[in-house]
């Protein structure tokens, strides 16, 4: 455990930028699965039927429409056919539901799901009908990064608005202000190491300067190939790791993890070996000792604790 706590604080202390992913590492991968996923099945023709003459939902029916047709001509299995032209509205919103269902169901991270998704949960969020889930020790973490001055990201199969939105209604408060940008599977997939490289061209950041914290071991890989520090996040619910992806890469249960690196060690002089309760009294005798200094004419008691003092670094020495 002390190695393991060296090893975070000299990746913290070497690094300018933190790029988080979000379930599994700040939010629990039962609320992403047992809140916002079940909302969508839940509301989605509603949303669809409610908003159809909107601009951005005509938008989002047009994305979702492209996407099954390549899905249809590549043989993706559980794709469903869509409607011919002229088949009125409602065959065309059975054949978009039952898609958004089977790419869901497939864990698919297209970006036409990822942002019909976005836009249903701002309205949930708006509303007040979820709160975004994020862990207690995360944010003391986050605070303190960027009162060090870390640049904090997140990079999420999730779309940017649902991003922002999660951070902005989370349970404890909007903490969206303590991020400084956000990136999705628009910047590339998440496993592929290129995507972490073009990330970093973005920020105009060198690879050693940059660390990821993630739950899942494929992107890790992917992160360590382009270069960056990756930690590992091991919360109820993750995937196993496998002992290589343990003997590679640092792990977290907790964010306070990161926070409870030892100090560094003096570069000079003697070790100090103050135990708790005794730093009191030891700042005391220093000043007791500086007291002397300046005056040069007390010798009582001053100066038999000096004296003392004196012994007791010698016996150190």
């Amino acid at each position: 455990m002390k190695r393991l706590q060296e090893d975070l604080a000299s990746i913290i202390e070497g690094v300018d930028v933190i790029m988080l992913d979000i379930e599994g590492t700040t939010t629990s991968i039962s609320f992403v699965k047992d809140e916002l996923f079940p909302y969508v099945r839940r509301e989605v023709r509603n949303h669809l039927e409610a908003t159809w003459e909107e601009e951005e939902t005509k938008a989002d029916v047009a994305a979702l429409t492209c996407q099954v047709r390549k899905d249809l001509a590549a043989g993706v299995n559980g794709c469903h056919a869509l409607p011919g032209d002229g088949g009125g509205r409602e065959p065309l919103l059975d054949a978009l539901v039952a898609n958004v269902f089977a790419m869901m169901d497939a864990d698919r991270k297209v970006a036409a799901l990822k942002t019909l998704q976005g836009h249903m949960w701002r309205r949930a969020y708006h509303t007040g009908v979820v709160q975004g889930h994020v862990y207690e020790d995360v944010v003391p973490a986050l605070k303190a990064w960027k009162a060090a001055g870390k640049k904090l990201i997140i990079y999420s199969s999730g779309s940017v608005a649902a991003q922002k939105l999660l951070f902005a209604h989370s349970v404890h408060g909007d903490i969206l202000h303590l991020f400084d940008g956000h990136y999705d599977t628009a910047v590339g997939p998440k496993v592929e190491s290129e995507s972490y490289t073009a990330i970093l061209r973005r920020l105009r950041c060198d690879p050693a300067s940059l660390l990821f914290v993630t739950d899942l071991a494929k992107e890790a890989w992917a992160a360590r190939a382009a270069g960056v520090h990756v930690v590992l996040s091991v919360r109820e619910g993750t995937a196993p790791l496998s002992a290589e992806d343990r003997a590679t890469f640092p792990t977290i249960s907790s964010f306070a993890q990161f926070l409870q690196a030892p100090a560094k060690k003096a570069r000079a002089g003697p070790k100090d070996e103050t135990q708790p309760g005794e730093e009191a009294d030891r700042e005391e005798e220093d000043e007791d000792e500086g007291e002397e200094e300046e005056d040069g004419d007390d010798e009582g008691e001053e100066e038999e604790e000096q004296d003392e003092s004196e012994g007791e670094e010698n016996d150190k020495d």
